[in-house]
């Protein structure tokens, strides 16, 4: 007895449809690198925290690789990056790979100095030795920088204020050569300092 899925005109259209959609969903366009954009974080009292979806569209830098680490439907989970070798501190040209802020979230960050508390685990191989931190937009940039220990952790920063800030800039730092060597950040968590 024949069943009638098996009929020509039906089993070989509906074979290319699904061939077709196999071999859109292997391609991960929902993984695709997306134009930078500004994001808006969630307040946590006066704290600004961004994480997962606020790491959905950084800018690149030159300097830098970058990842964003996205689940099966495209939403951002962290991002990674690893400077390229033989690159050491940032220089104040650098703008690193950043996080641009929505207008209301760059408001807030722009009066003056602000605590930075970037978490982050480092890369199985090739970690990186530290991590700079700098609000941008406003001038040249003003990195500080801390060592960051091969284990998951926080590293806390105190930048100082800089009028048209509107952006977060990372920059990851290692004396390392041959090789890119970088960490995978969580979340930022940025408060005001009176």
């Amino acid at each position: 007895m024949r069943n009638w899925l098996f009929h020509p005109l039906l089993f070989y259209p509906l074979a290319i449809l699904i061939a077709a959609l196999v071999i859109v969903l292997s391609l991960q366009p929902q993984a695709w690198p997306r134009e930078p954009a500004p994001v808006a974080g969630t307040q946590d009292g006066a704290t600004l925290v961004l994480e997962g979806a606020a790491f959905d569209a950084p800018a690149a830098a030159p300097e830098q690789t970058m990842t964003v680490t996205r689940d099966f439907f495209g939403q951002a989970r962290t991002l990674r990056i690893a400077v390229l070798p033989d690159r050491s501190t940032p220089a104040p040209e650098e703008q690193g790979v950043r996080i641009l802020l929505s207008a209301p979230d760059a408001a807030r960050l722009s009066s003056g100095r602000v605590q930075v508390d970037v978490s982050y685990v480092p890369l199985p191989v090739n970690a990186a030795d530290g991590l700079a931190v700098s609000l941008q937009g406003g001038g040249a940039a003003q990195w500080v920088s801390q060592p960051a220990p091969a284990q998951p952790g926080t590293l806390r920063f105190e930048l100082p204020g800089q009028a048209g800030a509107n952006a977060i800039g990372l920059r990851a730092i290692s004396d390392g050569e041959q090789q890119a060597f970088g960490l995978e950040i969580t979340r930022i968590r940025v408060t005001p300092l009176a």
